[in-house]
């Protein structure tokens, strides 16, 4: 069980009211004492600010955004009403496993150049699912893309030291943050337990954000840190020319799969759609 403090950030933003009363709930349930900030960044749905106002009734300590400021301000907030050692965000329609605080900062605890620490994802909702995550070595691990979850935990004092989180961003706001962490020297691990139960769900920004947008939000992020990347650039395309390579060889197998069997794999097709037709259609 770790000894450093670990307190939990959800915001909100007109989150269904059943979901945010699972996600509170959770974190409220967890095997160490964890201060819990909730940050209402500026919700307007009746069934947010209704379950929002039970909680708070309830001793749950509630930051209140007048307008909506986007979800960096908010984890902001969330962090700066906290003075724990460690800082976990967590989504305001998922949950967490009661022994997840206690799992991540141990890890924090016994290694001082741990600067994130995840765990598997066990998906719910419209997908069910686990999610075993990959190690992350270093930066140049997530400069083709984000495997690191947002509700991870990492050092406060490291909060603090990259002058938080970076405004502006609709998406990616996790992602920039890990960029700048894991540049400035710090490692990331995994504890491999689905501890964290992320809801999947039609309402979610990744779910409603066209490919285009998330192309342009993750170029928004590479432009924000464009020296990082200038600086893996030799690893980056190292690691760019394997994946083509890998692509290329996949390829060509493919093609002499398709040239050995593909005609009969089609006659057989054929053959299936055929006997489907002979038997006997049954009125009732």
């Amino acid at each position: 069980m770790g000894t450093g403090t670990i307190g939990i950030i959800i915001p909100v933003y007109n989150t269904d009211g059943a979901y945010l009363d699972e996600s509170i709930a959770s974190a409220r349930a967890q095997t160490v004492a964890c201060p819990i900030v909730v940050v209402d960044d500026g919700s307007t749905n009746p069934s947010t600010v209704d379950a929002l106002a039970r909680w708070s009734d309830r001793g749950v300590h509630v930051v209140r955004h007048p307008e909506n400021r986007g979800t960096s301000v908010a984890l902001d907030s969330g962090a700066a009403a906290l003075d724990t050692d460690y800082l976990m965000p967590m989504g305001s329609d998922d949950r967490i496993l009661p022994s997840l605080c206690a799992e991540v900062a141990a890890v924090l605890d016994a290694d001082e150049s741990v600067g994130i620490v995840s765990t598997d994802l066990r998906f719910f909702g419209s997908y069910e699912g686990v999610d075993r995550l990959p190690a992350t070595d270093g930066v140049a691990d997530i400069l083709f893309g984000n495997t690191i979850p947002g509700a991870s935990a990492f050092r406060r004092s490291d909060w603090v030291a990259l002058g938080g989180f970076a405004t502006g961003l609709r998406f990616g706001q996790d992602w920039e943050f890990w960029v700048r962490l894991l540049a400035s020297g710090r490692t990331a691990r995994v504890v491999h337990r689905p501890l964290y139960e992320y809801r999947r769900h039609a309402a979610q920004v990744t779910a409603t954000m066209t490919e285009d947008g998330k192309l342009t939000h993750s170029l928004d992020v590479v432009r924000r840190n464009s020296g990082i990347w200038g600086a893996h650039v030799e690893e980056i395309m190292a690691r760019y020319w394997k994946l083509a390579d890998e692509h290329t060889r996949q390829s060509a197998r493919l093609d002499v799969l398709e040239r050995r069997y593909g005609a009969l794999n089609r006659l057989l097709g054929r053959a299936a759609r055929f006997v489907k037709s002979l038997r006997p259609r049954w009125r009732r």
